[in-house]
């Protein structure tokens, strides 16, 4: 029963959201997962002057409020029991996220899971009629990713305690002042904090519905994928000196958190290339670990279709726009 299917960095490619939502109703997908950069990256991503600043998060409203939420407002409506699980991503810009709050709040069936945990509503539906052969769910996001990709820090957390940088950058650097952001952060802490308690971490926010966080029942959306994987893998990146760059750009410590928590399935994105030079799907221990990776460039959209209560059942396409 492959009705569920995950997409992750579209970055506001509207004719790639238009093909999604056809093969939702063609396919007759019941949970769509959509794993972070929703919206399209600034015009000008080297500018950060105030205006160019300003002109991004503008960009990325009109986005939201223009394209993305009057096009999922319309199909869910007319599709009541699809389900859309999204979260942000390293290039959304934070200072919007109360756009999409407000449209998870009054759309029944669009959750955003930023920091938050909600009921896996297809498990619900079909608990109904099966209660005893269908395991009851959840969905929980974190968007979090490590430092190294670019200079906007909504999203952006140091791995751990020692605050160490990717090589070939500045390690007298001080990111947390050189970068830009829309929003201060509510908590200071690192990836590694955040996940060694996430039941904890979730409760911090007080958005999520009355649930004992459970990670053998929870399928987790992380914009980040798990370091040195197959969904992780760029291009080869040379030296910097002497020192060779590494061909990984996921997070330690997400990855540390899948060996010791062995969630039930863990959806990722952000290395847009992996799905070419690496894999799709990876397993850590019993975990299954899929990025669907983004061809979103050449306006080809890369989607996982699965199994969502056999996680292992599932099958990858390349279905171009044109």
């Amino acid at each position: 029963m492959m009705n569920a299917a995950a997409v992750s960095d579209l970055h506001g490619n509207a004719r790639l959201y238009e093909l999604l939502l056809r093969i939702v109703d063609l396919w007759k997908i019941s949970s769509v997962f959509i794993l972070g950069d929703l919206a399209p990256s600034s015009l000008a991503p080297t500018d950060t002057s105030a205006t160019g600043l300003e002109e991004a998060v503008d960009l990325q409203r009109d986005f939201f409020s223009d394209t993305f939420i009057p096009m999922l407002e319309a199909f869910l409506t007319g599709h009541r029991q699809t389900h859309v699980y999204a979260i942000m991503g390293n290039d959304d810009r934070r200072v919007n996220e109360p756009l999409l709050e407000e449209f998870s709040n009054t759309t029944r069936n669009f959750h955003l899971v930023n920091d938050r945990i909600v009921e896996f509503r297809n498990a619900k539906q079909i608990r109904t009629f099966f209660p005893d052969d269908v395991p009851r769910l959840f969905v929980a996001g974190y968007p979090y990713v490590p430092l190294g990709s670019g200079s906007l820090m909504d999203w952006v957390k140091h791995e751990n305690r020692f605050e160490l940088v990717p090589p070939g950058m500045d390690p007298c650097t001080d990111f947390d002042t050189w970068g830009t952001r829309t929003v201060e952060p509510r908590f200071h802490s690192t990836i590694a904090k955040d996940l060694a308690d996430f039941s904890g971490y979730l409760a911090k926010w007080e958005r999520s519905e009355d649930i004992a966080y459970d990670p053998a029942q929870t399928i987790h959306l992380f914009h980040a994928p798990p370091y040195n994987t197959p969904l992780d893998q760029i291009a080869p990146q040379g030296r910097y000196d002497l020192l060779p760059l590494p061909d990984h750009i996921g997070s330690s410590e997400i990855r540390r958190f899948i060996e010791q928590r062995q969630p039930y399935l863990v959806l990722c994105g952000h290395c847009h290339e992996a799905v070419v030079l690496g894999d799709y799907k990876t397993d850590i221990g019993t975990t299954r670990c899929v990025n669907p990776g983004s061809q979103t460039h050449i306006d080809t959209l890369s989607i996982v279709q699965f199994d969502p209560y056999a996680p292992t059942d599932m099958k990858q396409f390349f279905i171009n726009t044109r």
